[in-house]
């Protein structure tokens, strides 16, 4: 009798301890999945939605320059948009880029860089170098670097259907694991009710 009573407190211990490791199993998988979603919400706000507010700053302070004719500025508000422009490109930079977003937004910098150079050049010139050739060498430049303002912006919107697909697809996980988990647990009740209750037949 006192064989069969410790036999019985054995295998409650271990129906007990097998319960807590799937509770614990469960939990760190659970864990897993909202860090990840949390991972995820973070990345789209920093480097989807925030980026394409730097986007469309830099669409502005472009649209800016381009408008009227080259020189149609102030000296004084034509550094203060060039510091604008700076300040935004630093902050799109610190972002996390795509290796597609990291090779539009070089380009980027270097039809800047170029458009800048020629602005220079031109400021240099008799009348500011003003004539349609010119003109139209200024607004040619320009139109490259809303093209790729325009490929950066449409990378965000990519990027971001892509990220809202994974977190969607670990909440679907989640979701399945926890139903899974619900039906195991019911089913380790149950087997733990029977190993506590039942009591062999005793031989006569």
């Amino acid at each position: 009798m006192a064989k069969t009573s410790l036999f019985q407190k054995l295998r409650t211990a271990a129906a007990l301890i097998f319960v807590f490791l799937l509770i614990y199993g469960t939990n760190r998988l659970d864990k897993h999945h909202f860090e990840n979603v949390q991972h995820i919400m973070n990345t789209v706000y920093q480097d989807r939605i925030v980026a394409q507010h730097y986007i469309y700053q830099l669409s502005n302070l472009y649209r800016q320059k381009s408008e009227g004719v080259p020189g149609s500025l102030k000296e004084e508000a034509a550094k203060d948009i060039n510091r604008q422009i700076d300040e935004y490109i630093r902050l799109f930079s610190a972002t996390k880029l795509t290796s597609k977003e990291a090779q539009v937004f070089q380009l980027l910098k270097k039809n800047s860089e170029e458009l800048r150079a020629l602005e220079a050049h031109l400021a240099a010139l008799p009348n500011n170098g003003l004539s349609k050739e010119r003109i139209s060498q200024l607004k040619a430049k320009a139109n490259v670097i809303f093209e790729n303002l325009d490929s950066l912006s449409e990378i965000q919107l990519n990027e971001g259907g892509r990220l809202r697909r994974v977190a969607q697809d670990s909440l679907d996980s989640n979701s399945f694991f926890a139903q899974l988990e619900l039906l195991i647990l019911v089913f380790i009740g149950l087997l733990v009710q029977v190993i506590i209750f039942y009591v062999p037949k005793s031989n006569q």
